[in-house]
């Protein structure tokens, strides 16, 4: 990296568990750890540490505020030191501050979605073994702490942005279904966190042999051709393949990945437990897939979505879709829905009751967009839900920074409906 601007990071102001206000990159400037990634134990820090040459920050874009301010603070130490008329030795062991970094100085933001989707694009596509572990493990490790953080966020981004389409239609894919398989593994189905690990991984991992033709048939007109057809029905072998070349012999995320367009009939009833993993990992893929835009067809609704996986081909309930939906809501953030105030608008959070979000007001009743999106309780009936809105009829442009802001807003505010 000919054109990097290393500086090197006080190894102990890093703080466990919580998300890291930057990237590391090591003494060569190769990424270590994506911005966001939390350390969970001081042996995981120091390993990662040790294996890099002590970890450094790259100052070459500094397009992130969080970057800025702790340039600015690097700078200062080094004129500070100058200015001391010391060694001039002493300013090779300046260092940058992780505290600094992450101080109420910085301006808090959404996390970035969008980067998340450029380092799972990337992982998508590298060949090199090594890159593809760390970034794999950066990934699940930023996904889990948003998890935690604000699921709702996590929800409204990812489903935005299929539903808009995408840059990267494979990564916002595998990004939006390992969220859906997490959150209704874990608080609906209650399943083991070695469970949730494993859909994590194969979530994320299940299409890295279509990753090229899957971007591609996004943004395709017509029919797939034959030659697609075939890849389109190998691609879950390929994916197993190139896993294998990176290293990967666990052979539960070998054979989840293999089988995950497998259709298995009641798979909450099974006896096995791949049966079970494959059952929801399938029904998410669906799910998703058919809410996500492509320029040969707009998102389907939901109503047809949550159809797709709750009605079995045999006209019987499905348990497991029944679960998904029970997860991510009725009205999932980042659908559009119409009021009884007639006001349509975003779905921000879910609440206790499914059929009752949080939403911001994006059309008023006559279907001028809004300046200030006022956000209604539809648990209160002048605001009830009264249908979804398929996204490709609201022509409004949103900016995704200020909507996640809003999911983290717990406050409604009751503004008088706009006309």
């Amino acid at each position: 990296m000919s054109d990097s601007r290393l500086a090197p990071v006080d190894l102990n102001s890093i703080k466990l568990n919580v998300p890291m206000p930057f990237g590391l990159v090591d003494s060569r400037g190769v990424l270590l750890a994506l911005k966001g990634f939390v350390f969970q134990t001081e042996s995981i820090l120091v390993s990662l540490a040790n294996r890099g040459s002590g970890f450094f920050v790259d100052f070459s874009d500094l397009s992130d505020p969080q970057l800025r301010v702790a340039e600015r603070a690097y700078i200062n130490q080094l004129q500070k030191k100058l200015r001391d008329q010391g060694p001039l030795g002493e300013l090779s062991k300046v260092q940058v501050s992780y505290a600094i970094a992450a101080s109420d100085e910085v301006e808090q933001k959404s996390f970035d979605w969008l980067d998340l989707i450029e380092a799972c694009d990337s992982m998508l596509r590298t060949r090199d073994a090594n890159f593809f572990k760390r970034r794999l493990e950066n990934i699940t490790a930023i996904l889990t702490h948003q998890l935690n953080v604000n699921p709702d966020e996590a929800l409204m981004a990812l489903f935005y942005l299929s539903e808009k389409g995408a840059r990267h239609y494979s990564a916002t894919h595998c990004l939006l279904v390992c969220v859906i398989c997490v959150l209704t593994a874990s608080t609906v189905l209650h399943w083991s966190e070695a469970d949730v690990d494993l859909l994590m991984r194969c979530a994320l991992t299940m299409n890295i042999g279509m990753v090229d033709l899957q971007d591609g048939l996004a943004k395709q007109a017509g029919p797939v051709d034959m030659s697609q057809k075939f890849l389109i029905g190998e691609h879950a072998n390929l994916s197993v393949h190139i896993l294998e070349v990176f290293g990967v012999a666990d052979q539960d995320w070998l054979t989840m990945v293999r089988l995950h367009h497998k259709t298995i009939l009641e798979p909450l009833q099974s006896e096995f437990d791949s049966s079970r993993l494959i059952g929801l990992l399938n029904r998410a893929d669906i799910f998703a897939a058919k809410l996500a835009s492509r320029i040969s067809r707009a998102a389907q609704t939901s109503s047809v979505a949550m159809k797709s996986i709750y009605i079995s081909a045999q006209a019987k309930t499905d348990a497991m879709g029944a679960a998904i939906i029970k997860a991510v809501g009725i009205y999932r953030p980042g659908s559009f829905v119409k009021l009884a105030s007639a006001e349509v608008g975003l779905v921000i959070r879910r609440e206790g009751n499914t059929t009752t979000p949080a939403v911001a007001v994006v059309l008023n009743r006559d279907g001028v967009p809004v300046v200030a999106m006022a956000i209604r309780d539809t648990s209160d009936k002048k605001y009830a839900v009264i249908s979804s809105v398929p996204s490709s009829t609201v022509k409004v442009t949103l900016n995704l920074q200020r909507i996640l802001d809003l999911s983290r807003q717990k406050e409604y505010i009751e503004s008088p409906v706009e006309r």
